[in-house]
C-alpha cells in the first residue's frame, strides 16, 4: 500500500481540530512556600521547622517511581532560606518526631540549623514529640533549650549499622552468587556471605568513629555529668521524665510551652508562630506534617550504610 504525505498530515489536523491536549509535567517545579500563622499574634515571627520521619538525604518516590517529593534535608534548607529573607524572623522552634536516619542526613541537619542561627542570632528550641532518637536527638543539640512532651522517648545516642546474611536463603533455593572483586574487602556489605572477622572490626571502627562524634556533641551541647553520660552511652532510650533527670532536655511541656521558651530567649512579648508551607496547606497547625515514608529503611538494608537510629 502507498502511502501519501497528505494522508498523514490529514488525521493530524484532525487531532489538532477537535481534541484538547493535555500537558502532563511528570517533574513539576517546587512552587513558592507561603506563610501561614499557626499561633500568637504581633510582626516578629518565629519560624517552625519540621523534622519528622526517617533522615535522609535521599527523596521519596511515588508508587511508580514518576515523581519525587523533596528529602528532609531539602525541606529544611528551604525553610531556613525563606527564614533568612525575612527580617521579621526573629527564633526557631524546632518539631522533631524521628527515630533517626542516615549519620550524613542527621549531621547536615545540625550544621544547617546551627549555622543559620548563629548567622542571623536566632534562638532555637527544639520541642521532641513521640520519638526523638538517635538521629532525631541529634538534631536536638542545635537548638539552644530542648523541651520534652512528658510521653516522649528520647535517647539511643549512637550508631547503627545493619548488614543482611541471605546465604543460607540462597542455597536452600539452589541459587550460587559468583563476585568478583579488586579487593579482599571490596564486597564487605554484600548479603550473600558473613563478614570475616577482620571485616567485623573495621566496620566496628567505623561505628566507633561516628559514635564517637555523637558523644562529643552531646558532652559540648549538654554538659552532662560523668554518670548521666556512662548511660547515655549504653545507647538506650529514655522517657523524657528520666531524660529531664540525665539532662538531655530542659523541661517538659507542649508546643505552647516551647513557642513561649523561644519568646522568652528572643526577648519578645508577642510574636507569631508561623510555618512555610507548599500552596494548598493553608489549615495546617502546630502539629500538621508530612506523610510518613519507609523508603529509608530500605535504603539501609540494601547499602550498609551507618545510621544514627532507634530500631525499636
Amino acid at each position: 500500500m502507498r502511502v501519501k504525505k497528505g494522508m498523514l498530515v490529514f488525521p493530524f489536523l484532525l487531532i489538532l481540530a477537535g481534541c484538547t491536549l493535555v500537558e502532563v509535567n511528570l517533574f513539576p517545579r517546587e512552587r513558592p512556600l507561603k506563610e501561614v500563622t499557626l499561633m500568637g499574634e504581633g510582626e516578629a515571627r518565629v519560624v517552625l521547622v519540621d523534622v519528622s520521619g526517617f533522615l535522609s538525604t535521599s527523596r521519596g518516590s511515588s508508587l511508580l517511581g514518576i515523581t519525587s517529593r523533596p528529602s528532609i534535608v531539602e525541606r529544611v534548607r528551604r525553610v531556613l532560606d525563606r527564614a533568612a529573607k525575612d527580617s521579621r524572623v526573629k527564633g526557631l522552634l524546632l518539631r522533631i518526631n524521628s527515630p533517626g536516619g542516615t549519620v550524613t542526613a542527621a549531621d547536615i541537619l545540625y550544621h544547617e540549623i546551627s549555622t543559620e542561627a548563629r548567622r542571623h542570632k536566632w534562638p532555637v528550641v527544639a520541642c521532641l514529640m513521640e520519638v526523638a532518637a538517635s538521629g532525631g536527638y541529634y538534631v536536638a543539640l542545635s537548638a539552644d533549650r530542648v523541651v520534652a512532651h512528658p510521653t516522649t522517648v528520647t535517647g539511643a545516642v549512637g550508631v547503627i549499622a545493619l548488614k543482611l546474611d541471605i546465604q543460607g536463603l540462597l542455597r536452600k533455593v539452589g541459587v550460587r552468587v559468583e563476585v568478583y572483586k579488586s579487593g579482599a574487602e571490596k564486597d564487605t556489605w554484600f548479603p550473600f556471605r558473613p563478614s570475616t572477622p577482620e571485616e567485623e572490626r573495621h566496620i566496628q571502627e567505623m561505628i566507633q568513629a561516628f559514635s564517637g562524634r555523637f558523644f562529643r556533641l552531646v558532652e559540648e551541647r549538654r554538659h552532662l555529668s560523668e554518670s548521666s553520660m556512662a548511660q547515655v552511652k549504653t545507647g538506650r532510650v529514655f522517657p523524657a521524665s528520666l531524660a529531664l533527670k540525665l539532662g538531655l532536655v530542659d523541661k517538659t511541656g507542649y508546643m505552647e510551652d516551647a513557642f513561649s521558651l523561644v519568646r522568652k530567649l528572643a526577648g519578645l512579648k508577642k510574636a507569631r508562630l508561623v510555618a512555610y508551607l507548599p500552596p494548598g496547606k493553608a489549615q495546617a497547625n502546630v502539629y500538621s506534617g508530612p506523610l510518613p515514608s519507609a523508603r529509608g529503611w530500605l535504603d539501609l538494608l540494601t547499602t550498609g550504610e551507618a545510621a544514627y537510629l532507634w530500631v525499636p
